[in-house]
């Protein structure tokens, strides 16, 4: 093993330890009352070393929506041409669901989030330079001019959003896992848009309207032939 890649190896363990160590405490004492300091000594850093690997405590808690906006930019750039805008979007949850399903601290990252509006202000900061970020790679897969023509950047804002209701639906216990919530918010996205009568139609009114449409019709009489 090079003496880069040993130098590389250490930089990820510290980088992990720091944030592992700012999570347990941010959940413990609340992010807007832990501070830097308390950071680096439960790591086994010094406060120099924190600002070596993370700017602000800020960047600190986003470090997940950084890397989530890197898996789907990722995602979009490896799925086949041929897909369809709307199925390409599905193909964008499931790789979400898989990168945020193999982090091992999306709950409590989500509950510190909760009791804190300066920690939601940090992810939300973030998320905008996701949204930038998956925008511009569905803008080079569409080959549109930039990420702030219409069809990228709507795209874009689809994917987050099912994945943000989703995990809303998956932490506040309607679903399982992520999986299902992200395919049930996707779900009910397209029989929005293909099907929008079905979501105000009664269950018997919809069973009705489909028995109908579907009765055989009898002939017409000749005399109604012309």
């Amino acid at each position: 093993m090079s003496k880069a890649t040993l130098q590389v190896r250490k930089q990820q363990l510290v980088r992990g330890a720091i944030y592992e160590a700012a999570i347990d405490l941010f959940g413990k004492k609340g992010f807007d009352q832990t501070t830097v300091e308390e950071v680096a000594q439960a790591a086994g850093v010094s406060r120099r070393s924190f600002f070596r690997y993370y700017p602000t405590k800020d960047d600190l808690l986003a470090q997940g929506v950084v890397l989530y906006g890197a898996a789907l930019t990722s995602a979009i750039s490896r799925c086949p041409a041929t897909l369809e805008p709307l199925d390409l979007v599905r193909e964008m949850v499931l790789s979400g669901v898989k990168h945020i399903s193999a982090q091992p601290l999306t709950r409590e990252i989500i509950e510190i989030a909760q009791r804190s509006a300066l920690a939601r202000q940090a992810y939300a900061s973030r998320l905008r330079e996701v949204e930038d970020s998956v925008s511009d790679a569905f803008a080079r897969r569409l080959e549109s001019a930039t990420n702030y023509d219409l069809k990228p950047r709507l795209l874009a804002n689809l994917t987050i959003v099912i994945m943000n209701v989703a995990i809303t639906s998956w932490f506040n216990g309607e679903y399982p896992d992520l999986s299902t919530a992200a395919m049930e918010a996707f779900s009910m996205l397209t029989r929005i848009v293909c099907h929008p009568a079905r979501l105000t139609q009664p269950a018997d009114s919809v069973a009705t309207v489909r028995k109908v449409a579907e009765r055989p019709r009898a002939p017409r009489p000749a005399s109604a032939k012309r």
